[in-house]
């Protein structure tokens, strides 16, 4: 009897000490308000514990992640979509030429100052469509400014053409013959969405010889028309217009997806 007397109180300290260890390191487990901030440092983490599931939404900022740290493989399309593509150098240079008095300076993409912008202009062409049809442009706009000695009503502004069939027909969208007010003020910066606009074809004087008349017709329309017309070059250009010493300053360029920003 004694024997199982001893037997059964050596299971109960046993028992009891195993509880009494299990409830030590139940208490003795770290919580978050158990770590001094900013205490804890990379080496800590073993690498592939983090998931995104860990982090909160918008918790992370842009002076939480090294520079060069993340790889453009780990990015979205559409992020990547979103980030512009800088055009350096001078003229040509990817996929960009200019003309008379049209260079890329670390403001932007330059054009005159021309003595007569009546007579005098330059553009800014670029290949990235070249070969493709009409239909293939879904997105155009850009984002300059101009100025010139004198108000030119409007006309100055600089504007779009794509050029068709080797050169032998365009499109053109002017942003001073946009209803029902021309976003075209002399001095500020304006972005234009050319695609939103209306359009003409066979008509850069705009006296209404081509087939869409004076006021022109949307985009889709003359897509509709001429999409299978081959792009041969796609320009942005300053004069040829109006104004005496007419200058402007081109930022950035919208095609399709991608976004192109030019200075050195």
């Amino acid at each position: 009897m004694r024997h199982l007397l001893q037997g059964r109180l050596l299971m109960a300290v046993a028992v009891t000490a195993l509880v009494c260890a299990a409830t030590a390191g139940a208490a003795s487990l770290i919580t978050s308000a158990d770590v001094k901030n900013d205490s804890l440092k990379s080496e800590d983490i073993k690498n592939g514990t983090l998931q995104s599931e860990d982090v909160k939404d918008g918790s992370l900022r842009a002076d939480d992640l090294k520079d060069g740290s993340i790889g453009k493989n780990k990015l979205t399309t559409s992020v990547l979509n979103a980030i512009p593509v800088r055009i350096t150098g001078a003229l040509p240079t990817n996929g960009f030429s200019g003309t008379t008095a049209v260079e890329n300076t670390s403001d932007g993409v330059s054009f005159g100052p021309y003595d007569n912008g009546g007579t005098e202009g330059g553009s800014l062409c670029s290949d990235v469509l070249n070969g493709q049809p009409l239909s293939d442009v879904e997105h155009l706009a850009f984002e300059a400014r101009y100025t010139a000695d004198g108000d030119t009503g409007g006309v100055g502004v600089p504007y779009l053409r794509i050029f068709l069939e080797n050169d032998t027909h365009d499109a053109i969208f002017s942003p001073n013959t946009q209803p029902p007010d021309p976003d075209s003020q002399e001095g500020p910066f304006h972005t234009w969405v050319a695609t939103a606009g209306l359009w003409r074809y066979d008509d850069d004087a705009g006296d209404g010889s081509g087939p869409y008349g004076l006021n022109g017709a949307p985009f889709d329309t003359v897509k509709g028309d001429h999409g299978t017309e081959e792009i041969s070059s796609i320009c942005i250009s300053t004069g040829f217009t109006a104004g005496t010493d007419l200058s402007a300053l081109l930022r950035t360029w919208e095609v399709n997806a991608t976004d192109y920003a030019f200075g050195l």
